[in-house]
């Protein structure tokens, strides 16, 4: 087999050298290969580096993978690889404006990351988050009091994605949809997605399914949640009344500024803008109704104070739903409207395109089958509708990933409850009664509501001996020393061997010994007399005794001896 001439960089292109290899050495063989010539001008563990395939475009490429052998990425002679370290650095922006810098393997994908970065933050349900990259000018926009940076921020999109008409472009600004979030695609790596480590990527919810269980005991994702749940109110995401409105900025107040003070507290003090949606900001003596519902929060800590702001979007209706602008057919028409489409943990909306008012609603058990292409999405309902529902949009692969998202999280929760307890709770306990043998066993899940000291015993105690009488205790001991004996006695004979009727005889004690012999006489020799047949026998003392019976299938017999005829031959 031919060799494979590969050119191999190191050091960011500062040194090359040209290795030949064999098409079917893998790519972990290969890095061996590497390590051991460039011995001097590589520092650290073979582990830690890899083979990295690069683009016309330097930060985007391809992670040869340690299995493949170099003959699986059709490589050519004389092409470049660099051999580079697997562990980066990824700035991620919290949505409270923070921004931490995690060292992550840039070889693996996304969705590997993610248990990385969550797990680093202090966030256990990692499935439920995501990655988006931002707008390079907001970026550079990190000054504290900018709404940019508290999660509000402008989303690019890719640049080959269509042109959309005017009007369909405004409607979408208006409505704030999930349109414009460029999420990061978790089956691919950052270099595949041309993220390097200059780039900034925030981090957010993506999906709503676990949510209601945060509460102040988990601070992380409660502030997490508050700064996203806030973002959405004020930038009409979520349509709310005015008292509605009010009642949540009395909350944000108590969060922001603590307790209600009188003289500090006054009109004009607040910044409407960061407080109010814009439809209410000019609306006459709004802040007065906002420090009414302020005086209700006095002595609300601050983690009690997200908890309830929290609570109380929980309860609007379009909280947890992702909206997307698209376009379906008028009935009776051929003429496409725009209209809304939804997507929540338990189902499918159907939304007015103005008031986000809730049209129809398919519960995701009820999807059987979902396309999509570059222009349309198809929803197939079974029985459960009488046709499609097929929609008119560019998004409509990012649709099919959140509906298959939602499916996956539902699926591993329920594996879970399979595992711990009564609907996944790990802290249940199970008491096991055995009600009959052999018959059935009775389960019983009990809550452990107070805790106890950890006893610590050892195994290797006397086990417990289940019978139908209940439990028996089984001690355990010393095995004793081997004991030889002899035993010296009679052996009597327990079972006789079946004899035919011909040979069958009266059964007789010995007369010359005790009741305690056998009885039995096992015939050794017989003795025919005419119609009476003699038997003898060896009783259990040895002693020879004749014994005198008439076999009770005998025939009687002639005793004289026939004489053989004698045939006179014809002369």
């Amino acid at each position: 087999m031919s060799t494979l001439s590969l050119r191999i960089s190191l050091e960011g292109g500062r040194v090359t050298k040209t290795i030949q290899f064999d098409p079917s050495t893998t790519v972990f063989d290969a890095c061996r290969i590497i390590k051991d010539k460039f011995a001097e001008a590589v520092q650290g563990q073979a582990q830690e580096f890899g083979l990295f395939l690069a683009d016309d475009d330097t930060r985007q490429g391809v992670w040869l993978e340690p299995a493949r052998n170099l003959g699986y990425y059709m490589l050519h002679n004389h092409d470049v690889l660099e051999y580079r370290q697997k562990h980066r650095t990824l700035r991620v922006r919290m949505l409270d404006g923070a921004v931490k810098t995690i060292l992550v393997d840039d070889s693996q994908p996304v969705s590997q990351l993610m248990v990385v970065i969550c797990t680093k933050i202090g966030i256990t349900n990692h499935e439920e988050y995501g990655l988006v990259r931002e707008d390079p000018e907001a970026q550079n926009e990190n000054q504290p009091d900018n709404r940019s940076n508290t999660g509000t921020l402008t989303l690019r999109r890719k640049a080959q994605e269509k042109e959309r008409d005017a009007k369909m472009e405004s409607l979408r600004k208006k409505l704030r949809t999930d349109d414009e979030i460029n999420w990061v695609d978790v089956g691919k790596t950052l270099r595949e997605q041309g993220i390097d480590e200059q780039e900034t990527v925030l981090l957010r919810r993506k999906f709503f399914y676990s949510d209601q269980n945060i509460d102040s005991r988990d601070p992380v994702q409660l502030n997490l949640l508050y700064v996203q749940a806030r973002d959405a109110i004020l930038d009409g995401t979520h349509p709310v009344t005015q008292d509605k409105a009010c009642e949540f900025a009395g909350i944000q107040v108590q969060i922001q500024f603590g307790d209600h003070n009188e003289a500090k507290h006054r009109p004009g003090f607040l910044d409407l803008r960061e407080f109010l949606p814009a439809s209410y900001v000019r609306t006459k003596n709004i802040e007065r109704k906002i420090f009414a519902e302020h005086r209700k929060h006095v002595g609300l800590s601050d983690l009690d104070a997200k908890y309830e702001y929290t609570k109380t979007a929980r309860e609007l209706p379009t909280y947890g739903v992702t909206f997307f602008l698209v376009k379906e057919k008028m009935t009776g028409k051929n003429k496409l409207v725009p209209r809304l489409l939804g997507v929540t943990k338990d189902s499918v909306l159907r939304l007015d395109e103005t008031t986000k008012e809730i049209l129809k609603s398919w519960p995701l058990t009820t999807v059987r089958r979902w396309g999509a292409s570059p222009n349309t999405f198809t929803l197939d309902f079974g029985d459960y509708a009488d046709s499609y529902y097929s929609v008119q949009t560019t998004e409509a692969e990012q649709i099919v990933q959140l509906i298959a998202g939602y499916i996956d999280i539902i699926l591993k929760k329920k594996q879970a409850k399979d595992h711990f307890g009564i609907e996944g709770d790990e802290g249940s306990t199970m008491v096991e009664e055995s009600v009959a043998p052999s018959k059935a066993t009775f389960l019983q899940h009990e809550e452990t509501n107070k805790g106890g000291k950890v006893e610590t015993h050892s195994i290797a105690k006397p086990a417990i001996m289940r019978g139908t009488d209940g439990e028996r205790s089984y001690g355990t001991g010393e095995m004793q020393s081997i004991q030889y004996g002899a035993i010296v006695g009679q052996v009597n004979l327990a079972h006789q061997p079946p004899m035919t009727c011909s040979k069958r005889a009266s059964v007789r004690y010995c007369p010359s010994h005790s009741v305690h012999c056998s009885g039995t006489f096992p015939p050794v020799r017989m003795r025919s007399t005419g119609r009476r047949r003699i038997w003898r026998a060896r009783c259990s003392c040895h002693r020879s005794v004749p014994i005198r019976a008439r076999c009770s299938g005998a025939r009687k017999r002639s005793t004289r001896r026939s004489k053989p005829s004698r045939r006179i031959w014809p002369r």
